[in-house]
């Protein structure tokens, strides 16, 4: 199993940091100041990540309160045991230069990879639920947490499950 649990049409985790990435554009409501010409232009914005933690943790929107509603969000979201973080790094995002597009060059190294170690999911309704949870104790031995109830679960069971939180530490460590 190359530890990947994705259905055709099904959102990834891959795809929401995919989406938390792309550039926005401002519109004109949002004119910048050009520095060398001084006239107002249209701008985009752009969220990329310069520096990765050591351990990552994604928080997936899973309710919703507005002043007409409130409810849980079930969207099945699809995650995998390794997570390469590279594409949604500053030094990897596509730039313009000189009006050419310029490909990020990729290094191959494994400085930007995680691993899956541990994850909650949220069972029951907005009002009234329970929390548990998925650990990793080695490789590929995991383990489910349900209050005092600790048995083993397969690598199947973690990657179905409805994902609330995830937590991803680094494969390689950095020295500073």
């Amino acid at each position: 199993m190359n530890g990947e649990s994705h259905i055709p049409g099904i959102t990834t985790l891959t795809d929401c940091l995919q989406r938390f990435t792309r550039p926005e554009h401002l519109g004109s409501s949002a004119k910048i100041k050009c520095g060398s010409c001084q006239s107002y232009q249209e701008s985009t914005k752009q969220l990329t990540m310069k520096k990765l933690p050591v351990v990552a943790c994604f928080h997936f929107k899973r309710f919703e309160h507005s002043a007409k509603k409130r409810r849980k969000i079930t969207t099945y979201i699809s995650f995998t045991l390794e997570l390469d973080m590279t594409p949604f790094m500053a030094s990897s995002k596509q730039t313009r230069m000189n009006g050419q597009l310029q490909l990020p060059t990729n290094s191959g190294n494994n400085e930007n990879k995680y691993s899956l170690f541990a994850g909650v999911n949220h069972q029951g309704t907005l009002e009234s639920g329970h929390y548990t949870s998925f650990i990793r104790h080695h490789r590929d031995q995991w383990f489910k947490c349900d209050d005092a109830v600790i048995i083993k679960a397969s690598i199947k069971d973690v990657l179905n499950s409805e994902g609330y939180l995830l937590f991803y530490h680094k494969q390689v460590l950095e020295h500073e």
